[in-house]
């Protein structure tokens, strides 16, 4: 004789599989994690190393021409004025090779937030910001960063690296401002232009937006927050939040 299935233990292994599901889903989203925060250090740290190879050996070897080229000059009174012209051309490009090698190198890496403080970076890059695009800036500072650890002054430069790159290469805009914000409650960067604007679900459709992704995760590593205000024609703002301390947990 047939037996009758039970009819009560099929949403029971439903449920069951839903919730093994429901787990699975967040252990592969906080391997993805804790991934994407691993990649994002070794890049950090290679970025450090290619800064400091750039500045200490490759700059310094630019240097070593240089002065090998002005010594040859002086040491050559009978020669032609053409030869002193070329060595002279020759001087200048090895200069501004130089000038070139020093500032990649400073982009590069963080090394100007360890040594000059975020505030002081974040300004020499805006500088070096407003040389390269034409785009007019305004930096609001808070009266200290001082309190703000490494690690989240590293981030925060990166986030403002990573935006200001948008500006300079997608936004059209004519004017940027960074407002950095340190206080009691809250430590927070904004980043806004008046360009084009942009599909915000657009770009999301689109999945190849991994500057945004990278800034979402270096905010989140350190339990931070990050959101975009953007639309066609308006402008984008860039929004970064932490709550002071989050960083040392």
């Amino acid at each position: 004789m047939k037996q009758a299935p039970d009819q009560g233990a099929l949403p029971l292994d439903q449920e069951r599989a839903s919730t093994e599901k429901k787990e699975t889903e967040n252990r592969y989203r906080d391997d993805v994690r804790t991934l994407a925060g691993k990649l994002l250090t070794v890049q950090d740290e290679e970025r450090r190393r290619i800064s400091r190879d750039l500045h200490d050996d490759v700059n310094q070897r630019l240097g070593a021409i240089g002065l090998q080229l002005d010594t040859l000059s002086r040491n050559l009174p009978d020669s032609p004025s053409v030869i002193r012209r070329r060595i002279r051309v020759i001087r200048r490009h090895v200069s501004e090779l130089s000038d070139d090698v020093r500032g990649l190198a400073y982009r590069f890496h963080q090394t100007t937030v360890e040594d000059l403080g975020l505030v002081t970076a974040l300004q020499r890059y805006l500088n070096d910001f407003v040389k390269r695009t034409g785009i007019s800036a305004r930096f609001t500072k808070p009266r200290s960063a001082d309190s703000i650890p490494l690690r989240l002054a590293t981030c925060l430069y990166r986030i403002a690296q990573e935006s200001l790159g948008n500006v300079g290469l997608h936004a059209n805009a004519s004017q940027v401002s960074l407002t950095l914000v340190v206080s009691s409650d809250e430590i927070s960067l904004t980043v806004c232009d008046d360009g084009i604007g942009m599909d915000l679900e657009e770009v999301k459709r689109r999945k190849d937006g991994l500057g945004m992704l990278s800034m979402e995760e270096r905010a989140k590593l350190l339990d931070g927050t990050i959101s975009w205000c953007s639309s066609p024609g308006n402008g984008t703002t860039v929004f970064t939040r932490f709550d002071p301390g989050t960083e040392l947990r």
